[in-house]
C-alpha cells in the first residue's frame, strides 16, 4: 500500500512519521544557515579571536547533535505509545 504524500506543513513542521525519517525542513534549513553564518564568522575572525571562535563552533556542533538526539528519542517514544496502544 503506497503512503501518502505529506503535506507542507507536515514536511516543515516535523511529522513524527518512520522510524528512520529525517528531520523536518525547518531543523535542516536553520542547521544550513546556521552552519553558512559560522563559516562565515570563522573566515572574518583575527587571530586574537581564534580561540573564541573554536569554541563557538564547538558550541554550535554540540547544539546539532543535541537536536539530531532529540529527534531519535522523540521517536523512541512515538513507538513506545503505539505499541500500548494496539496492546489494548
Amino acid at each position: 500500500m503506497p503512503q501518502p504524500k505529506p503535506s507542507f506543513l507536515q514536511l516543515a513542521y516535523g511529522d513524527p512519521g518512520l522510524a528512520d525519517a529525517g528531520l523536518s525542513l525547518g531543523v535542516v534549513v536553520l542547521l544550513v544557515v546556521g552552519a553558512l553564518v559560522v563559516a562565515v564568522a570563522f573566515i572574518r575572525m583575527n587571530d586574537a579571536l581564534l580561540d573564541m571562535g573554536l569554541l563557538g563552533t564547538g558550541v554550535f556542533l554540540a547544539i546539532g547533535a543535541r537536536i539530531y538526539q532529540a529527534r531519535n528519542q522523540h521517536h523512541a517514544l512515538h513507538r513506545l505509545i503505539e505499541r500500548s496502544l494496539q496492546r489494548r
